[in-house]
């Protein structure tokens, strides 16, 4: 089910109490990407108790000239409110755009409280604008919010690091932090960071969730005899896609019968780079693909290559180890927390040399890691259920914890 419908009194939640979701970032109308990891938890979630998400953003293509809300029925314990409001072209864009945000936010909350009531907690994804929000609206109500982080400001490799950010953003996050019932982050690396800057917070570290009726292991490759490296990212800066094509481009003079594909899309420039590196007829590039295509592609890998400057778990990961596929990375963020010598190989952030030797590495030795032990174990650590199970817990033990409520902000 997934259902557009024309008005918030069309949606229907089943049971009274239900969870207020705030999102930074969720996936729109417009485009179906970004933050669908958020989507994904709250799909979990959702599974224990009612979800509904409401989720404000300003428009990205500048053809909006108004408002324009979307309700989805997704399920019968999750509904989502979309809102999309124009650009502003303003000389103070970003002051128009919070205030613009803000009035958006009481207007919608007010129309949810009345047709739902009062939800039971709230919980926000990302500190800005979801935690800034759920903060607001905590204060209003009453009740307790919990905050999800999966973004990468914390590390100081992010070209965006917290510590570079102006006094007022740096102001909001702390405060927002400070605040809440419950911090969720993805990895206990993010967590570590995050408490240098803000001090203890209650925290309990969740993972990213894996659809594992998409992504899971199918025994057996129809190309026995080329050896598959699939790398999947966007290809920006953070991905280091130029350093991976070097270290390729070295081990793939060593061997005749390898590959490699680059799925998602193409910056200008990366395709003439492998040209120039002599790789145009064993790298391919598929550009973006629907996310049931990733998955089809990752039960045709023989492994996933990632060389990423900086993260903090990427879901491509944990897709790939639901379908069997052992992984190389670097070991930034929190990917060391998943990726073992049982299901992967570990090198130093930009250090091609080590690449190069975890390629051969992977090819020399694919025969040491069982398959069925890797997809069994990331489907019952990463899977909807796992995954919701752990947030409906810490739900639950906010609830019971008279002191969950931080009080005034």
């Amino acid at each position: 089910m997934s259902n557009g419908l024309s008005h918030i009194k069309e949606l229907t939640l089943s049971g009274k109490d239900y969870v207020l979701v705030l999102p930074g970032w969720y996936p729109t109308w417009q485009d179906a990407s970004p933050g669908d990891f958020n989507q994904r938890h709250v799909i979990a979630a959702s599974l224990y108790v009612p979800q509904l998400v409401l989720y404000i953003t300003k428009d990205l293509t500048g053809n909006l000239k108004q408002v324009e809300e979307r309700f989805m029925q997704v399920s019968q314990t999750l509904a989502e409110i979309i809102v999309v409001y124009p650009a502003s072209t303003h000389v103070a864009a970003p002051f128009v755009s919070n205030l613009r945000f803000l009035q958006l936010l009481k207007k919608y909350a007010a129309q949810i409280i009345h047709q739902f009531g009062k939800p039971k907690l709230l919980h926000a994804y990302i500190v800005l604008r979801g935690g800034w929000a759920a903060m607001l609206l905590s204060k209003q109500w009453e009740i307790p919010y919990c905050l999800s982080e999966h973004w990468t400001i914390y590390y100081p490799e992010d070209p965006g690091y917290f510590k570079k950010r102006n006094p007022v953003f740096k102001f909001i996050v702390r405060k927002v932090l400070r605040h809440t019932a419950m911090f969720i982050p993805v990895t206990q690396s993010l967590l570590e960071r995050v408490i240098a800057f803000a001090g203890p917070l209650p925290a309990t570290v969740v993972p990213n969730v894996v659809d594992t009726e998409k992504f899971y292991y199918l025994p057996g490759k129809s190309d026995a005899g080329t050896f598959r490296f699939v790398h999947i990212s966007t290809m920006y800066y953070q991905k280091n896609p130029e350093g991976l094509l070097r270290s390729f481009a070295a081990f793939a003079k060593q061997h005749n019968n390898v590959e490699l594909l680059m799925v998602g899309p193409v910056p200008a420039g990366i395709m003439g780079f492998a040209k120039s590196l002599g790789l145009e007829q064993i790298v391919q590039f598929t550009g973006s693909v629907h996310y049931d295509e990733v998955a089809r592609i990752l039960r045709t890998a023989d492994a996933l290559v990632l060389f990423s400057r900086y993260e903090n778990l990427p879901c491509v990961i944990l897709e790939s180890l639901c379908c069997a596929v052992p992984v190389i990375s670097t070991k930034v963020g929190g990917i060391a927390e998943v990726i073992s010598a049982q299901n992967g190989i570990l090198v130093v952030n930009e250090d091609e040399a080590a690449l190069l030797e975890a390629l051969e590495n992977m090819y020399v030795n694919q025969g040491r890691y069982n398959r069925a032990d890797i997809a069994e174990n990331a489907k019952a650590l990463f899977s909807y259920a796992s995954v919701g199970r752990q947030l409906n817990q810490i739900y639950e033990r906010l609830l019971q914890d008279a002191n969950s409520f931080p009080g005034s902000v």
